[in-house]
């Protein structure tokens, strides 16, 4: 149990390390993305040398014809509501100067654009539902029940997200965005345990992340 606690610990300890000590993007990736949400479970799967089709199973790797449009349906209405939002009160949520000036700091310029988006958007969206719905919810459901391994992941998936919101948006929209995340990974989790796919999540949060990345090429870059 500490031992799983402390695995979940890494995801804001390496976003942390990467933007608040290294202050690098790529490095952030590197940490967060290949060393936790990647590593971590392939590691465990050549350590305890687990059949793949057994450890896709445990992972959430299932769909179907139907998963799919549905996926897709409400992936399309997220990013329209999302998009919306961010049209609506991005003057009130960014304080462009300050983004321009942090995103200089990460080194998010000097990054190739379309890696950067690509990173953000197809990347991001399956390599942390791929760790935190797939892998951590079946880590968690021999010590906890239904409820708990979903509010637990969906706690520790939020943890790096209020340091990104925390340092790029006003305190009130830093605060609206965190519960929103949080939501977020409550609603993933809950359709992940109900459906043993991690399809909906991956769909819907690519979109979710497609409609903040075309928020910021259009009102930031």
């Amino acid at each position: 149990m500490i031992k799983l606690i402390l695995l979940m610990f890494l995801a804001p300890a390496s976003i942390a390390a990467g933007l608040l000590l290294f202050k690098n993007a790529g490095i952030t990736f590197l940490l967060f993305h290949g060393g936790v949400c990647l590593l971590l479970p392939v590691s465990d799967f050549l350590t305890h040398r687990i059949p793949l089709p057994v450890f896709l199973k445990n992972c959430g790797f299932k769909a179907t014809g139907k998963m799919w449009i549905s996926s897709f349906l409400w992936g399309i209405l997220l990013s329209v509501v999302i998009f919306t939002f961010f049209s609506l009160f991005k003057e009130r949520i960014w304080d462009s100067t300050a983004i321009a000036q942090v995103i200089s700091k990460w080194g998010i310029n000097s990054m190739n654009p379309l890696l950067f988006v690509s990173m953000m958007v197809f990347g991001n969206a399956f390599l942390e539902e791929f760790f935190w719905r797939g892998y951590i919810v079946h880590k968690l459901s021999p010590v906890f029940g239904n409820r708990g391994k979903i509010l637990l992941s969906a706690l520790f998936y939020t943890s790096y997200h209020a340091i990104t919101t925390g340092v790029l948006f006003s305190l009130q929209y830093a605060i609206i965005s965190t519960i929103a995340v949080f939501a977020a990974g409550v609603v993933w989790g809950t359709v992940r345990v109900k459906t043993a796919s991690i399809l909906f999540a991956v769909i819907t949060h690519l979109f979710a992340d497609l409609s903040i990345m075309a928020a910021y090429l259009i009102f930031l870059s």
